[in-house]
């Protein structure tokens, strides 16, 4: 074990050693509690400092152009949101919200100003493992929680959704369907080689875990973005690597997956179901239709440049006492449950532009030519699909997730022979020298 430690920082100075566990706390801090993940921002902004100091170095000569101006494009979303304060009816709010998403920028910052060229693809797979196993032991308290609990006379039904792990279904489902698509890209680059057979089916069956943890949490949106990626593992399979047949046997078992849950959870089906049966039928059948609806009438009226931060919520609140909500719900608590809406609302077409092509720019490097970069891939599927349903960039669980992954997929890895670098699990991405 020791060798193998010795091995895994062999190429990394001390301040590149700490730098990286630093980048480790990061990962498994941020599942487990939102609260533990700042502290974990604040530390790994000071290790950034201390690496700078030390090397006499300051900014990651190993990063693309493209990785750059995904990064920069965060910055300018956060620059925007943060400026529309100014013409926002609410600053004080406004102010606030600009400083609950700093990390926005700092994170960026942090990957801007790290030379990270040492790191190598095992190092990025490792923190990929950390998150997966961080997630499945969350699991395993969670279902001895809900094993102490039945015994003690609570029925099954307090036992599941939201009842069996306090965090926010749709942000945990996020953490579990990221975890199992890089692990995907992992198993899948990794499948052939021997010292994998045995290790590949760990993580498949982590996988599964993984899974039946969303499936338990009865998570919707959950669902709907587990079918992308799975549809987006499947292509990749089918039309990149040319494996027909593994793609084939996959479809089959992803089909008897989905029967299995319909058998285990027919009500997160028959929501979904009747959902779109509403919608289709011109009803509202969940209040997300609703809120989507108030807040496009809001749109219309300042699309361009938004109602400034926080500014629409009086608005917006009238909006929903003049609709009809099902029974139970409060909608003067909620937002709109749509990170594109939202944006809109705040700073108008500019605002959502950069949030496009933030999302965008390591898309079109990732299929540019002699580029390949799997995960990254998977990665904006799983938060891109979520930011229809949830505000993820409003809350820090969210946020934190998806500035650390976005900025840590995007980072060099690896330096091969012919002067290319890898970037995650991909291969062949040029640098800047």
């Amino acid at each position: 074990m020791g060798k193998m430690i010795k091995r895994f920082f062999a190429d990394m100075q001390w301040y590149d050693a700490m730098w990286y566990m630093a980048a480790m706390l990061m990962t498994a801090s941020v599942p487990i509690d939102w609260n533990a993940g700042v502290w974990s921002l604040v530390l790994l902004c000071l290790a950034t400092v201390v690496k700078c100091m030390a090397s006499r170095r300051a900014g990651s000569r190993g990063l693309s152009r493209w990785a750059k101006a995904g990064l920069w494009l965060m910055v300018a979303y956060y620059a925007l949101c943060a400026a529309s304060a100014w013409w926002s009816s609410h600053p004080a709010d406004a102010w606030q919200r600009a400083v609950l998403m700093l990390p926005m920028a700092a994170l960026p910052a942090v990957f801007l100003l790290s030379d990270l060229r040492y790191l190598k693809r095992h190092h990025v797979e490792a923190l990929v493992f950390l998150l997966a196993g961080v997630l499945t032991v969350r699991f395993a308290v969670m279902a001895a929680r809900a094993a102490v609990r039945f015994a003690t006379g609570t029925p099954p039904s307090l036992l599941i959704d939201f009842h069996f792990d306090p965090l926010h279904h749709n942000y945990l489902a996020m953490y579990l369907i990221t975890a199992i698509g890089l692990l995907y890209a992992i198993v899948e680059r990794h499948w052939a080689e021997p010292c994998w057979r045995r290790w590949r089916w760990v993580a498949v069956a982590d996988m599964a875990v993984l899974a039946g943890y969303m499936v338990i949490m009865g998570s919707r949106s959950g669902l709907v973005v587990m079918a992308l990626l799975a549809l987006g593992c499947l292509a990749h399979m089918a039309l990149v690597r040319k494996r027909w047949a593994a793609t084939g046997v996959c479809a089959l078992l992803l089909l008897a997956g989905v029967g299995t849950t319909y058998l285990a959870a027919p009500k997160l089906y028959w929501r979904i179901v009747y959902s779109a049966e509403k919608m289709l039928a011109g009803e509202p059948g969940d209040g997300r239709q609703v809120m989507w609806q108030c807040g496009m009438e809001l749109v219309a009226e300042h699309p361009l440049t938004g109602w400034g931060c926080d500014g629409y919520w009086p608005e917006l609140r009238e909006r929903y006492r003049a609709h009809d909500f099902a029974e139970g719900y409060e909608p003067e608590r909620y937002n709109t449950h749509n990170m594109y809406l939202e944006t809109l609302l705040m700073t108008g077409a500019a605002g959502l532009t950069l949030l496009v092509l933030m999302m965008l720019v390591p898309v079109a490097a990732a299929f540019g030519r002699g580029r390949r970069n799997l995960p990254m891939v998977l990665f904006t599927i799983v938060y891109g699909g979520f930011l229809v349903f949830e505000v993820m960039l409003g809350r820090q669980m969210g946020l934190l997730f998806i500035c650390w992954w976005y900025g840590m997929l995007l980072a060099p890895h690896a330096t091969a022979a012919d002067g290319t670098r890898e970037s995650a699990t991909g291969t062949g991405e040029k640098v800047e020298r």
